[in-house]
């Protein structure tokens, strides 16, 4: 299980994933950071068992080793550390909630940097000491319980993620995020066999995560949240800052990189804070608004883009050129950062890549669980790692489209239907089969629309998702075609490279070509799924390009659809005309 953020739940039953959902799917609270019963329940009742039948329950988290790291940290930085006691709320608020309220709310938080310090590491502390209980009450379970409690290194779980879901034990090792249980922020590591090797650590305050999540905060976002919008409004930007950004990270020898702190505030404040340094040279805040994104704070999340690329870049090369390895596992938030991880692939000597798509904490549930069943001798995971979540049955998609009211139909072919619509310019909900691990949509609960459009974006933007008219669409594209339209054809399946698209070729698919000429490419696959490979195939048929446009079933600030009901009624509140539910077929007129 994993916490905090995306919190999630994985069953393992010798060593094979049986299920894995975060909690975000049922309660239908993005990012919820809340205990996950409701994915526990799932992946207890999926399997037919109770929790009397668990072994071992794995958590991603030691807090005993935070609460240590946490007071090293306090005293090294004193006396900056002091101001933790004026328990600022961060860019939202001039308080956060008490300690009081944060041992007592569980962690419930109205925004990021809602919370106590003190009150959120005694929180972790009784979390690993009473989790067994937690975990009985979460899920109502009285019964007699035989399970024992492994608390994981959380970097390691996050490399296990990766690594034991990769074809390779012999690859190099990296995961990156704000903070890990030690305090780690980037973890560099070897694999031997399947047992993870640590070659360094970077601990916090000098964790990349950090410094892009305050530099998130600070353009008028959410930090913990919103840094993939960061990544893409980078691309409107202009390389103004870049040179000044540049004295935010020291790059240092043999790989080493140590962040300049008189440019932040969170290693004394514990919250997403920049200094007054950092506004006196780049300004006032942007408020956190859906306004225009003026052209200085565009230029300002390029330069941010290119520090953390520049970092990337230094610490993977130095990995690479002293473990050997031509092989990457990464995991952790910053491994979301798609443009970061296509420039590690082609301008590292590291030849191929590997990231699983719950690359952020909710995957360290998995990879927790990976662990403690390595460790008790269970071979790895094989098959299936993208599609491990709940699917329902055609009699629930039928009631989900009786009950809204809606005539649909059942063609003889859905995905030969699904593609004649998108090749009439018409943007389609795609729901099938069990639902994606991670935050991105990977063709079982898609949004799919024409790539040849040149207003699609817009469309999808505006009349559908309901967000910012910067943020950009991936391509859906076969893997056999990848290298006709992009700069590698490398295998994506999990939509974490960004490429770029051949210039030839922008003007062919202009609603996936981002402002700056590149894509978050997805390849796939006829082994990977079938079905969506079919539909793809089909529009290919139809209009000679090989891809279509995807983005996640869902609108602004929701969690991708779960139940058919879910999705049934987003469907019905944005502007898709069609949906494709299972085997059946609706349309507006």
């Amino acid at each position: 299980m994993s916490q905090h953020h995306d919190s999630a739940a994985a069953l393992l039953l010798n060593g094979q994933i049986v299920a894995f959902s975060e909690e975000e799917r049922f309660t239908r609270i993005k990012h919820d950071g809340a205990f996950p019963a409701e994915a526990v329940k799932w992946c207890l009742a999926h399997a037919g068992i109770t929790l009397g039948e668990v072994d071992h329950v794995a958590y991603f988290w030691q807090a005993p080793r935070e609460v240590l790291h946490a007071g090293t940290h306090f005293l090294r930085h004193l006396p900056a550390t002091l101001a933790v006691f004026r328990n600022d709320g961060g860019d939202y608020a001039d308080r956060a909630q008490s300690l009081r309220s944060t041992l007592s709310g569980g962690g419930a938080q109205t925004h990021s940097d809602d919370y106590h310090v003190g009150g959120a590491l005694l929180l972790h502390l009784r979390r690993s000491m009473t989790l067994g209980r937690i975990l009985r009450e979460a899920v109502g379970y009285s019964g007699k319980t035989h399970f024992k409690v492994h608390l994981v290194d959380h970097h390691h779980a996050h490399a296990a993620s990766a690594l034991h879901l990769s074809p390779w034990t012999d690859a190099a090792l990296i995961t990156w995020d704000g903070i890990g249980s030690d305090g780690t922020s980037t973890f560099l590591g070897v694999a031997d066999g399947d047992r993870i090797v640590d070659v360094r650590r970077v601990k916090f305050p000098h964790s990349l995560g950090a410094m892009y999540a305050c530099v998130t905060g600070w353009l008028g976002f959410h930090p913990a949240k919103d840094e993939g919008k960061i990544m893409g409004l980078a691309a409107y930007g202009k390389p103004t800052f870049v040179e000044d950004f540049r004295q935010l990270v020291r790059l240092e020898d043999e790989g080493r990189y140590a962040l300049d702190l008189s440019w932040f505030r969170h290693h004394a404040t514990g919250k997403h804070r920049v200094s007054q340094k950092f506004v006196d040279r780049f300004g006032p805040a942007r408020p956190k608004t859906r306004d225009a994104v003026p052209q200085h704070y565009a230029d300002i999340a390029y330069a941010l883009q290119n520090t953390l690329e520049e970092a990337g870049l230094h610490v993977a090369r130095w990995l690479q050129a002293h473990t050997g390895r031509t092989r990457l596992c990464t995991a952790g938030g910053v491994a979301l950062n798609s443009v970061m991880n296509g420039k590690i692939l082609l301008e590292t000597p590291f030849e191929e890549f590997f990231a699983q798509p719950a690359s952020a904490d909710d995957g360290s549930a998995l990879g927790a669980a990976m662990i403690v069943s390595s460790e008790r001798g269970a071979p790895r995971h094989r098959g299936n790692y993208i599609f491990l979540g709940p699917e329902y049955t055609e009699a629930d998609m039928e009631k989900a489209l009786t009950e809204a009211g809606l005539a649909y139909t059942r063609p003889e072919r859905i995905t030969r239907t699904t593609a004649e619509a998108v090749a009439a310019s018409k943007i389609v909900g795609w729901y099938q089969g069990r639902i994606e691990a991670g935050p991105r949509a990977l063709g079982n609960r898609s949004i799919v629309a024409d790539p040849r459009g040149f207003d699609t974006k817009d469309r999808l933007n505006e009349k559908v998702k309901h967000r910012e008219p910067f943020r950009p669409f991936a391509p859906s594209c076969l893997a056999e075609h990848a290298g006709e339209y992009f700069a590698s054809g490398y295998p994506s399946p999990v939509m974490l490279l960004v490429f770029d698209v051949l210039e030839h070729q922008r003007t062919v698919v202009p609603a996936i070509t981002h402002e700056d000429g590149t894509a978050r490419v997805q390849t796939v696959s006829r082994e990977d799924n079938a079905l969506y490979h079919e539909m793809i195939t089909e529009f290919h048929g139809l209009t000679g390009v090989p891809m279509v446009v995807n983005t996640s079933f869902n609108d602004n600030e929701e969690p991708i659809v779960c139940t058919p009901a879910d999705a049934v009624r987003c469907y019905l509140k944005t502007g898709m005309d069609a949906l494709a539910l299972g085997p059946f077929w609706t349309e507006k007129s």
